[in-house]
């Protein structure tokens, strides 16, 4: 990496393109690497070889000699590149109507939708725990680094306002100077926009303009991979999260100096962030919106750029929007739209939404692609494809002028783009393996599947053959942590009534503005989560945590039946449903009991690794599916293990109305069993009987259940085992169905179903809709605007049963009795039993 030299009787470590230049980081390992050998004194031919024309003009490098050092002759305020040079305008090249852009909340965000499961579970599933970007070795690495960075990102003022910083065009040049001292690629400055924030933050409150400026800042993807790659293979994701985390460092930085000199600073990253960044962009110079969409793109670095924002009060000077002729380029010009994976990028012209002018690219389609990508890891080939894509050659300077001075050109532009292959794959800049997370292991193994992709170069797109759907500011979600199904057959519905730019205006014009931008509206009604803190944690058992929650506001929490769960959002993806274990009398605290269950699906884990004293978490109302029968003559509670929370409500209230019951719980052994030392303080301690495995006291169900007499019931909770002997046992001393009651607190191991396509038919409408074998019939009805409340989508909660009329039903839940499977199907996980089978939903 360098060599000795002798330079004015000073000895000198020095490299051959960057001379003393240099900082020198080091990581140690025990993973075998084969070393590399030390640079050896060259001759003349040697030198030309290593600093020939190849050198001179950066063929096949990312640097050259005309731009090894960009700040030789500029001042670092300037940037890398020729930015003073570009014409500026007052207002963007694309229409803004300031006075009516909505603001709407965080949550609407699409990546926000597929945690929250707005897209339908095989979504959520793909999107859980970031999988899209940890199925990446780098992209994993780099989202830890960027979760760490976060407490760069919030601060208030470290002190009294300097005296240093009273000119706004000094603090601009400062502030540049600094961003592109620290490696930014470019660099600008706007006002925020009010209509720029979200209307509400992410824990659902309602979110003020906080800061009136914006620094806004983009990171170069890097020509040098996105050459060798197809855009959306094993290496785009990693290209994403390197940038961004360059940002998240480079943002932290000068936000910290800005606090330090008097004014409070917020990083908004990809990791968290109020603001939305593209307007801000567009706004302070930094782009022209391009056809990809979102895409704001730059014209010394395409659109192969990531951003971050960094908002304050600190006074300074404001930059203008730039012309360099994209529209009519893009006008011009469809490869992105051509080369797109998902088809999410329109073909067609510009359009009015939610108030602004835009190529408007279909969201949800790219989310999903980017999400459920198999052959990748997330997608980036509207970049990789650009014709702005441009490598930084000398011989590429005449394609920007060409594009930026005789924007008409686009179409011959893009005509030779294409002769010359270039968005193709160039097996020279190919580094990396094609490798991916083994999620059963936690091992990076080879990649089952990877894109490689040419062009489509005899593919004419025409915008008539597009299904594109938009989801306007009036149809995004509220701020609540709970799903909200899309409504695509709407959403296509709505991108078709999208106005162009001139007839935006025309009505401007004429006065007709009612309703021209729907706004966002709160839904009316209660809202279906609300916040709690946990106010005590106990370990109960090593496996057992005990969580008492109470009201955030300090009043009483919505009571609750014996039987009742709550829902609780320990994190986007994992909404849980839990029984309430406390007394039903008393509404300070909700009481919940939570098995750490290494196997199951992640919510106990992260419950228990995640939630500590003082914690605000959401919660819905009680619900209640497990409730008890007025006025039963006497009743049987029978527990296993962590069953026993649903009992102990009960018997609270059994007690409370002073009916007969008896209380029987089963565990391994006291170790193991939580709540003894309530259960044997309580008043009705005297109605239970403990059978620990351990101490050879293992219950013998035939034994404790007795022969059934009118008015009994028999309410059970517990392991699927458990419950199947309860009610075996029952059913041996005559109990009826309708005299037997379980809840499941986690899903059973289920028969080897073979999931077959079948039919739905809407008995109101005749209607009949098609369910594929690789989806849900929720899904399917979803899709075409009929929405059913779902939580498990494993057929245990039972918040989806829906009465049908005809069909021949498998029915998979586990909660519907026999009787009421006549008449009822939890349609989350039940279908019909023959494959083109035909389901009459009542509906």
């Amino acid at each position: 990496m360098a060599e000795v030299i002798t330079r004015d009787g000073l000895v000198e470590l020095t490299n051959p393109y960057v001379g003393t230049r240099y900082g020198l980081a080091v990581v140690t390992t025990t993973l075998a690497l084969a070393c590399d050998d030390p640079l050896a004194p060259g001759g003349m031919a040697d030198r030309m070889r290593s600093h020939g024309p190849a050198w001179w003009v950066g063929k096949g490098t990312l640097k050259s000699a005309l731009n090894k050092d960009p700040y030789q002759s500029r001042d670092f305020r300037m940037g890398p590149q020729p930015f003073e040079k570009l014409k500026r305008r007052d207002t963007p090249t694309t229409f803004i109507d300031h006075e009516r852009v909505p603001r709407f909340p965080k949550r609407a965000d699409f990546f926000a939708r597929v945690l929250f499961g707005d897209m339908g579970k095989n979504v959520q599933d793909a999107g859980k725990n970031a999988a899209y970007v940890m199925k990446s070795p780098i992209g994993a690495c780099a989202r830890r680094a960027l979760g760490a960075l976060l407490l760069l990102q919030f601060g208030e003022s470290r002190g009294p306002v300097s005296a240093t910083v009273s000119d706004p065009q000094r603090n601009a040049d400062n502030l540049k100077a600094a961003a592109y001292y620290l490696g930014c690629d470019a660099a600008g400055l706007c006002a925020v926009p009010e209509w720029a924030w979200y209307s509400h933050d992410a824990g659902g409150a309602p979110l003020p303009a906080y800061h009136a400026n914006a620094i806004n800042l983009l990171l170069d993807q890097g020509h040098e991979t996105m050459d060798g790659c197809s855009g959306d293979d094993w290496i785009s994701v990693a290209q994403s999260m390197r940038a961004y985390l360059r940002f998240s460092m480079i943002g932290g930085i000068i936000a910290e100096q800005v606090r330090r000199l008097g004014y409070s600073a917020r990083v908004h990253s990809v990791i968290d962030g109020d603001v939305l960044q593209p307007p801000l962009l567009l706004l302070s110079g930094l782009g022209e919106v391009s056809r990809i969409g979102e895409v704001i793109l730059n014209p010394y670095l395409g659109p192969r750029l990531k951003s971050g924002t960094v908002t304050t009060d600190m006074p300074m000077s404001y930059d203008k929007p730039i012309d360099f002729g994209l529209q009519t380029f893009c006008e011009n010009c469809n490869k992105c739209a051509r080369e797109c994976p998902s088809g999410a990028i329109t073909a067609g012209p510009k359009v009015m939404y939610n108030g602004y002018e835009i190529w408007k690219s279909d969201a949800e389609k790219c989310a999903r692609y980017r999400i459920t990508n198999q052959g990748g890891g997330m997608c980036g080939r509207c970049m990789k494809t650009c014709p702005w894509n441009l490598e930084g050659l000398f011989a590429d300077s005449s394609f920007r002028w060409l594009a930026m001075n005789v924007p008409q050109s686009a179409r011959m532009l893009a005509e030779l783009d294409d002769r010359l292959d270039h968005g193709t794959m160039n097996p020279v800049k190919k580094w990396w393996w094609d490798i991916e997370l083994n999620q059963k292991t936690g091992q990076y193994v080879r990649a089952a599947l990877t894109n490689a992709r040419g062009l489509n170069k005899n593919l004419r797109l025409k915008h008539e053959d597009q299904t594109l759907a938009v989801y306007p500011a009036d149809k995004m979600p509220p701020p609540y942590p709970v799903v909200f199904p899309i409504n695509r057959e709407e959403g296509i519905a709505r991108y078709k009534s999208l106005l162009t730019p001139a007839q935006y205006r025309a009505r401007i014009k004429a006065g007709d503005t009612e309703n021209l931008v729907p706004q966002f509206r709160m839904p009316a009604g209660p809202p279906p989560v609300f916040p709690v803190v946990l106010k005590r944690r106990e370990e109960m058992t090593a496996d057992i945590a005990r969580y008492d929650f109470v009201a955030a506001d300090g009043s009483a929490l919505p009571p609750f039946e014996a039987g009742a769960h709550i829902d609780v959002v320990i994190a986007p993806e994992y909404l849980r449903q839990y029984s309430l274990a406390g007394d039903p009398a008393d509404r300070n605290k909700y009481v919940l009991a939570v098995l750490r269950e290494p196997e199951g699906r992640g919510g106990s884990m992260l419950m228990h690794r995640a939630f500590r004293e003082g914690k605000r978490v959401f919660v819905s109302p009680p619900r209640n599916h497990f409730p008890l029968v007025p006025g039963a003559g006497h009743s049987l509670l029978l527990a296993g293990g962590i069953g026993v929370t649903a009992m102990i409500t009960m018997a609270h209230t059994l007690a409370r109305n002073g009916q007969s019951f008896d209380f029987h719980y089963s565990a391994a052994s006291r170790k193991t069993a939580g709540f003894i030392h309530e259960i044997e303080a309580a008043a009705w301690a005297d109605r239970v009987h403990f059978h620990f495995k351990d101490e050879g006291r293992r219950v013998d169900l035939r034994h404790v259940i007795p022969e059934f007499k009118s008015e009994m019931h028999l309410y059970t909770c517990g392991s699927a085992r458990y419950m199947d002997g309860a009610f075996e046992a029952a059913r041996f001393r005559n109990w009826p169905e309708e005299a037997l009651h379980r809840e499941f607190f986690s899903v059973p191991e289920k028969p080897e179903y073979v999931n077959l396509p079948f039919a739905i038919k809407l008995a109101k409408s005749g209607i009949v809709l098609h369910v594929p074998a690789d989806r849900r019939a929720t899904d399917v009805l979803a899709d075409n605007g009929i929405f059913i409340d779902t939580k498990c989508s494993d057929g245990i909660c039972g918040v989806c049963a829906t009465p049908y009329e005809a069909g021949d039903v498998e029915h998979r839940d586990f909660v519907l009795s026999a009787r009421e499977r006549e008449k009822r199907i939890v349609i989350c996980c039940s279908r019909a039993r023959s494959a083109g089978g035909v389901i009459t939903l009542a509906l």
